[in-house]
């Protein structure tokens, strides 16, 4: 089958249209002549007019290809209804500053006339300014009927769902080798960092200490496993060596005394898959990417959410920012247009993770509400709600402290939940398997993280000690140490390396190593 031309430009241009990129949109369509002629819903669309809801259909038809005649009307009647209503300062900006109305004006010059004279009036007889062609309502439908035959929809996210599909088909296919990393854009794999065989981590490798009235609320690796970034209670995000868990002095924003710094607690990390920026939420609500190298912000979410930010994380392409919050919602922020695109709502307690499937198609979340939901990241429709301890009858569920990918399984996560029991729970939204630590060491896992090979699953208990459990058979090693004096708040594993950094409130992240 071949490919036409337009149709990957009308790929392109949905894709700019979902993700905000108003002015990168216009561009192209003036330069192809290329227009999508799509709206999320017809149905709704339909209503919208009908109701008059104007700004939502304004919105609607500023980037799709409708007939210039049809335009002229729908705008006509929206200024004639604003002037009814005396809110003539839209009324006269849709008349004067509208490529419509500028078309009308060159072209029915005396139509346009008798719009002008109706703004000078002081009173308004509705059947005269339609020119006896019906009422108000009847104009509705009318204008309704003639957009609706203009436009359709198409299912969201049709380029990243299409180049997913590619990739699926090549892997099966042996074109692009399964469980390497692979650089989409240049067609070839890429170079990785030697990694090591998943081993428990024995022994103390390094100690990151914080001074007084300070400790870590959030951490996470570099990409590249050269730094671990902390963030504080106080608001600020420092990096330091993962190997000796000293200030890294290397950037030199640091080396010169400078800090990121947060208005509040900084409680979610996370780095770009580049590793190039650094995403932070706070306790405040607010998100804010920075520039490792520099040290100076990228973007800023002043709004990200009500309450306190629990998770952040990049999207594949490192072009969106996932992130969860105690209000209970999930949200897509576009990190070139600093734009909300998409919010994700059901869960009725406060989120604690949140992350993208491999292929970017699907959204996982967990809550304190027991539950883990997985959802279409297009949509934002859920598709699966799962309860991963509804099989411990006869007691409360108890919350899900987290969801992680297990690396070479991109259909598979490690779920740990507030009991002690690991579950692996499928994106078709089944419970795979579960193991659980051996009766009497455990009352409930507080953080959990998997191993960068994908083999173990370490999880610390509420008395601070480690467990490893192996993924594939769900044994749990005798050797449970205790890796802290404070109660764990969290835990991070090295992307390549069997080294693992924890957090708590003693004012230390203890580094540990096999």
């Amino acid at each position: 089958m071949d490919v036409e031309s337009a149709t990957v430009v009308r790929l392109v241009e949905q894709f700019l249209k979902e993700h905000n990129l108003q002015m990168t949109l216009e561009t192209l369509q003036k330069e192809t002549g290329i227009s999508i002629n799509t709206v999320d819903n017809v149905d709704v669309f339909r209503s919208d007019i009908i109701k008059g809801k104007w700004e939502a259909v304004l919105a609607s038809v500023e980037q799709a290809g409708i007939a210039q005649g049809k335009l002229v009307d729908l705008y006509e009647h929206i200024i004639i209804e604003l002037v009814e209503l005396r809110d003539m300062g839209p009324a006269r900006a849709l008349l004067r500053q509208t490529e419509p109305m500028e078309i009308m004006r060159t072209s029915q010059p005396d139509r346009y006339l008798k719009l002008e004279q109706l703004l000078s009036r002081t009173s308004l007889d509705l059947n005269d300014a339609f020119g006896g062609k019906g009422t108000k309502e009847s104009r509705r439908l009318e204008i309704a009927n003639d957009l609706v035959s203009e436009v359709s929809t198409a299912p969201p996210s049709r380029l990243l769902t299409l180049l997913g599909h590619s990739i699926q088909w090549q892997k099966q296919q042996g074109i692009i080798p399964d469980g390497v990393p692979y650089d989409l854009f240049y067609g070839r794999t890429q170079e990785v960092v030697s990694s090591s065989e998943d081993k428990p981590p024995t022994k103390l490798l390094a100690t990151i200490k914080f001074p007084k009235n300070e400790h870590p609320d959030s951490l996470a690796f570099s990409p590249n496993g050269e730094y671990i970034a902390t963030g504080s209670v106080g608001g600020f995000i420092e990096f330091w060596s993962a190997m000796t868990g000293k200030i890294a002095d290397e950037l030199d924003f640091q080396a010169k005394g400078s800090l990121m710094m947060m208005e509040d607690a900084v409680t979610a990390l996370a780095f770009s898959h580049s590793g190039d920026l650094v995403c932070a939420g706070a306790s405040d609500g607010k998100v804010k990417a920075w520039k490792v190298k520099l040290g100076s912000i990228a973007k800023r979410f002043p709004a990200a959410h009500s309450q306190r930010v629990t998770c952040v994380a990049f999207s594949r392409d490192d072009t969106q920012i996932l992130s969860g919050s105690a209000d209970g919602t999930i949200r897509i922020h576009g990190l070139k247009s600093g734009n909300m695109l998409r919010e994700f709502r059901g869960h009725t307690a406060g989120i604690t993770s949140a992350v993208f499937t491999e292929d970017m198609s699907r959204v996982v979340s967990t809550s304190d509400d027991g539950s883990l939901r997985i959802w279409e990241s297009g949509s934002a429709e859920c598709l699966y709600t799962v309860l991963p301890g509804s099989d411990k009858l006869g007691l409360s569920m108890p919350g899900i402290v987290s969801a992680q990918a297990i690396p070479g399984r991109p259909a598979e996560f490690i779920v740990c939940t507030k009991s002690p029991t690991i579950y692996v729970v499928g994106t078709d939204g089944q419970v795979k398997r579960s193991f659980a630590a051996k009766q009497g060491t455990c009352s409930e896992f507080l953080a959990a993280a998997v191993m960068p090979q994908g083999k173990l699953v370490l999880a610390v208990s509420d008395t601070s000690a480690l467990h490893c459990f192996d993924i594939e058979t769900g044994l749990p090693q005798d050797n449970t140490p205790k890796v802290a004096d404070a109660e764990i708040f969290g835990i991070a594993c090295h992307p390549s390396l069997s080294i693992v950094a924890f957090f708590s409130n003693d004012r230390r992240v203890p580094i540990w190593a096999s």
